[in-house]
């Protein structure tokens, strides 16, 4: 048999949820949203970009940190463009995000100009020591932490690889951005390993479309030259250009990253830029949940690439040898 409420036990009722109800956390009733900032150092059109981004969001949310409902992500593209880069650190120092993932060494600088205090996470930064953002890797300090990317080492690769696509060439130049110091170690590095390849070297810098055309036309004017593409921001957002110039040049050239060769580059060796990312995400989950950037290691890269076009290599008269194919990622016909 149903027995009826009495009126007393329904305000009964409504006054022990008014005296609970209160006294519940707001955390439970609503988890406030942590705000991730993202400098992207190419163009937001960009599909490599847009690769790396989609990358780092799938991890956080494979972590637990799903954007809209526990994060919002506020990515901003300063393409390559230190003055860009500047303005969307300050944005992000003014909208306190929680942390930063600060693709490439122009957003690293100028994180670095407006004192950032913000916990830091670099990714696709080369020598993160020389350039002052950290002072150790297994600790290293402060806000800063991140994924580093080209060891000095990595020339002796590049230059072997160029050699035997072009057995005859003599002279290589580098193709750098002389704004920025971390890649510095690189072009040491280039210099160290030449004589063992019996080539002599030059630095061509640029730091702009119009300095990079002017570049490889002084270089394409010297015979039996060839050409290594630094992995700074300014060559990946003009790299639709540069490739076309070394090509119709009919100019040797290795590139950084892999995406290069899907976009017409001769050949690429380099690691995973979109893995960095991914990898990122788990620093961002760490961090957030309450460790400290500078107690994380900074990180080295952990999938490298190569990639050949063989449809270009016949296009500007070289034949791709037998070993290189096999030992291809990735090859363009």
């Amino acid at each position: 048999m149903r027995r009826g409420v009495g009126r007393r036990q329904v305000l009964a009722s409504f006054g022990a949820v008014a005296v609970v109800a209160p006294a519940m956390p707001l955390a439970a009733q609503t988890r406030q949203r942590r705000r991730v900032g993202v400098l992207m150092a190419v163009r937001q059109e960009d599909a490599e970009g847009q690769q790396r981004l989609a990358a780092l969001r799938r991890a956080l949310e494979e972590a637990g940190w799903a954007d809209g409902r526990d994060i919002e992500i506020d990515a901003r593209w300063y393409q390559g463009s230190f003055q860009a880069a500047q303005q969307a650190a300050q944005d992000m120092v003014s909208g306190k995000a929680d942390v930063v993932v600060v693709n490439g060494t122009p957003g690293m600088d100028a994180m670095r100009s407006v004192s950032a205090q913000m916990p830091i996470v670099f990714v696709v930064v080369s020598n993160p020591i020389g350039a002052g953002y950290v002072k150790d890797l297994a600790r290293p300090g402060e806000n800063i932490t991140g994924f580093s990317t080209f060891e000095p080492e990595i020339a002796g690769k590049w230059l072997q690889l160029l050699k035997q696509l072009s057995p005859d060439i003599q002279h290589v130049s580098m193709l750098l951005d002389p704004k920025f110091v971390g890649f510095n170690s690189l072009w040491q590095g280039v210099q160290d390993v030449a004589p063992r390849f019996k080539v002599t070297t030059a630095p061509a810098y640029a730091s702009s479309l119009d300095e990079i055309q002017r570049a490889v036309d002084a270089l394409a004017a010297k015979e039996k030259s060839a050409l290594i593409v630094a992995p700074s921001p300014v060559n990946t957002v003009n790299r639709l250009r540069l490739i076309e110039l070394a090509n119709s040049k009919r100019l040797p050239a290795i590139y950084p990253f892999r995406f290069y060769v899907r976009d017409g580059a001769l050949i690429a060796y380099g690691f995973n830029a979109a893995d960095q990312f991914r990898r990122a995400a788990a620093y961002v989950d760490r961090i957030l949940k309450g460790e400290k950037a500078g107690d994380l290691p900074v990180q080295a890269p952990s999938l490298f690439e190569l990639g050949i076009n063989v449809r270009v290599a016949r296009e500007i008269g070289l034949t791709v040898p037998q070993a290189l194919l096999i030992s291809a990622d990735e090859i363009v016909e």
